[in-house]
């Protein structure tokens, strides 16, 4: 029985075997034929009567197609066949594939008590008659089954998880040679930093006469590469009566230790509860503390006590006629203020907020996207009130080690059960009863029943107490956001006092200069440790998402500046500046800067090769941006009095400069042949025109063009290079942040609804 559609290229040929016989399909294709040849299966037990497999073949371009062949290759778990032979014409060159591939299992690991996927795996039988082969082989992603020349790629799986989607490619001509190529350009850059001829070494002897180490830049390149729903809420009565909660604040020391309670995160992660009372704290009222109390008394007095703290006003509401609809002034809203209470409880936004949700992104104004924001962070209070973050309770022998709430109680055996769903009310009551006393012993001892209960039924996952301490420590000194206004405050005061100098030789300021250049290193010190910390914790290279990619440009940033730190004091200032505003991009709303699990794709040794190279390369096009424009400023400020002295400066700059975007556009096109070495090891292919792929390719083009300017007619002046240094950062920006948030692609991690264009940024353009 035979059930398909006409044949097209990307079509899928759909076989339905019955009683073991061999049926032989052709599908005929502008340049390809493929062939599936269905083998009987061996005696086996439980033999079903109709089994689908599916098979499908992309089109390759005239020019590699005799060489390669790409398809994907879909199987059962419940397969009746022994495996799956094929024949590929490629053109006029035909292929045998002389092997079997038997599917025994499926299996789809998810994170704990989660439905996201950690990791998708094929349990396949490797079975080659020729040489009597029978073996046993696992493919996952990033892991692949290469046998005869061909590779078989984890892609995908079907929705009811009990078949597996395989990438099958066959292209040993075509690998070899790109990856050669990829080796021999790399090298060649890479040696263009020794060569006494290069243009970087020319560069370097013409900005100082010390000749500065080259050890410095291999040294960063080692550094590089390690490196809605809406809330029907019917609460009905009348609203309470308005709670102060300075006057009930939890003790401190209690709150803490209530913070280092492990909770499970929607994304099935294990974390301490003070991760998420931050989390929570920063998402609801935009601030790190609130009322004097810090994240775990404002998150343990919420779930305490939510009658009382749903009066209080905490919740961000920045747009006037939203306050206006909600009836509050000042800049938060209670949780009781989107309530009705005429109306029964009902929810004020209800209306607005559909209205919102059904228009498109980039017809929704100012008040609908303030609506969908603020109705985020009153979904945020409703489920802390309602108990629904407190993933507290390990449900015993879980073969997926999921952590329940309290209202999952019927989950739990009479035993478990009786004590989840009385051991809570115990220990807020207990709290009450310490608000009260000042004794908060019993309070201690509820909360020690509670870590012992997570102890006895979910010690398989916990994360290493280490662990446990060091985020806490990193969630409390949050040193990015502090280091934020510290580079920024440094930087423009070296910067000034460096500019004065450039105008007026008698003003030298040479000690303040060495201190605020000792202060950036130490900056740079404390960046390095909460990386450091920040991948310890997390357990992966910190670029995975956004704030990550931000925090790592900003630290490549200061590292730059401190390379150029005996020939221009002018570009350390100038970087810890571009840092600042690296951090600060970072620590906007839109980034998150919660410590995520990665998805399947990201868990490869390639992410931190791959992604802290570009990454890097990004710093050091940012730095040459930065110094295009002070030239600019500089050639604007030149006098007759100065303008020996400023062409002596811009020459120095530029020439830095110059040597700036050498380096990043080494590292981009590096950094772009790593990704596509990971593409090709991941999925089988290493260029598809993804929207990441070819605004990489863009920006190397611009690159190249910018620093070979001087070779062009016409454009070989210093205003016109630094001009272009500036111009050029936007196939930067559009690859970084365009690609991310505005286009979807196999890149977007990051993608959702667009992200904002902040009002600041059209008046910087």
């Amino acid at each position: 029985m035979l059930n398909s559609n006409e044949f097209h290229p990307f079509n899928v040929m759909k076989l339905y075997v019955f009683g073991g016989k061999q049926i032989v399909i052709k599908a005929f294709y502008p340049k390809a034929i493929a062939k599936l040849v269905s083998v009987p299966a061996a005696p086996k037990q439980n033999v079903s009567s109709g089994v689908a497999m599916k098979i499908e073949f992309q089109d390759k371009s005239a020019d590699i197609v005799l060489f390669g062949g790409k398809g994907y290759l879909a199987e059962r778990v419940s397969t009746t066949i022994n495996g799956t032979q094929f024949e590929l014409n490629y053109g006029s060159k035909l292929v045998k594939l002389p092997f079997s591939l038997y599917l025994r299992d499926f299996i789809l690991d998810r994170y704990p008590g989660s439905m996201s996927p950690s990791s998708f795996a094929s349990e396949v039988t490797l079975i080659d008659e020729r040489v009597n082969l029978r073996e046993d082989r696992r493919i996952f992603m990033n892991n692949i089954l290469n046998y005869g020349g061909y590779r078989f790629f984890q892609s995908s799986y079907d929705k009811d998880e009990k078949g597996t989607v395989l990438s099958v490619n066959r292209d040993s001509w075509g690998t070899n040679v790109t990856y050669f190529g990829y080796l021999i350009m790399t090298l060649g850059m890479i040696f263009n930093f020794f060569h006494k001829d290069s243009r970087f070494r020319i560069l370097m002897r013409a900005t100082s006469k010390k000749t500065t180490s080259i050890a410095l830049i291999i040294a960063f390149t080692t550094v590089g590469l390690l490196s809605t729903e809406t809330i029907q809420a019917q609460m009905g009565g009348m609203p309470p009566q308005a709670f102060n909660p300075t006057n009930a604040i939890i003790h401190i020391d209690h709150a803490n230790e209530f913070g280092k309670l492990l909770v499970l995160d929607s994304k099935g992660r294990i974390e301490p509860i003070n991760t998420l009372s931050s989390e929570v704290l920063r998402k609801v009222t935009k601030k790190g503390e609130f009322m004097g109390m810090n994240p775990n008394q404002v998150f343990l007095g919420m779930i305490s006590n939510p009658g009382g703290w749903q009066t209080v006003p905490m919740i961000k509401v920045s747009d006037k006629e939203l306050k206006k609809i909600l009836g509050v002034k000042g800049s938060y809203a209670s949780f009781n203020d989107f309530l009705d209470f005429a109306k029964g409880g009902s929810y004020k936004l209800g209306g607005l907020i559909d209205q919102a949700y059904k228009k498109k992104p980039a017809a929704r104004n100012g008040l609908d996207k303030e609506i969908i924001k603020v109705d985020e962070r009153v979904n945020v209070c409703y489920m802390i009130y309602m108990g629904d973050f407190l993933k507290i309770f390990p449900l015993k022998d879980d073969p997926n080690n999921a952590w329940l709430t309290i209202n999952e109680v019927n989950q739990f055996d009479s035993i478990d059960g009786g004590f989840v769903k009385n051991i809570l009310p115990l220990y807020y009551g207990s709290i009450q009863n310490g608000m009260q006393s000042g004794n908060w012993a019993e309070a201690t001892q509820n909360l020690s029943y509670i870590k012992t209960f997570q102890q006895k039924f979910g010690s398989r996952v916990f994360p290493a107490a280490s662990k446990v301490k060091l985020e806490i420590l990193y969630n409390n000194v949050n040193v990015f956001k502090r280091l934020f206004p510290y580079f920024s405050l440094v930087g423009f005061i070296m910067l000034i006092l460096l500019f004065m100098n450039l105008l007026n030789p008698k003003y030298k300021f040479k000690k303040a200069i060495n201190i605020g250049i000792l202060l950036i290193a130490i900056g740079f010190v404390f960046q390095t440790l909460g990386l450091a910390v920040r991948w310890y914790i997390s357990g992966h290279a910190p670029m995975s998402n956004g704030y990550e990619s931000m925090i790592f440009i900003a630290w490549a940033m200061v590292l730059g500046g401190l390379f150029f730190i005996k020939t221009s004091k002018i570009t350390v200032a100038i970087t810890a500046i571009l840092a600042s505003l690296a951090l600060m991009v970072a620590n906007l709303s839109w980034l998150n800067p919660e410590i995520t699990n990665l998805v399947p794709v990201l868990k490869s040794y390639w992410l931190s090769i791959h992604v802290s190279v570009i990454t890097a390369s990004y710093s050091f096009l940012a730095i040459g941006a930065l110094l295009g424009f002070f030239n600019l400023l500089l050639m604007i400020l030149k006098k007759p009095a100065n303008k020996q002295r400023l062409d002596a400066t811009i020459k120095e700059l530029t020439n830095i400069n110059e040597m700036n975007l050498i380096i990043g556009g080494f590292l981009l096109t590096i950094g772009t042949f790593l990704g596509a070495v990971w593409a090709n090891e991941s999925w089988g292919r290493y260029w598809g025109w993804d929207p990441k792929e070819t605004w990489a390719l863009v920006s190397i083009v611009v690159y190249a063009f910018v620093v070979h300017m001087r070779l062009t007619p016409g454009l070989k002046g210093t205003y016109t290079f630094n001009f272009a240094a500036l111009i050029s950062f936007g196939a930067i920006l559009m690859t970084y942040f365009g690609v991310n948030y505005y286009l979807s692609g196999m890149h977007s991690y990051a993608q959702g609804d667009p992200v904002p264009v902040p009002t600041f940024v059209y008046y910087m353009i």
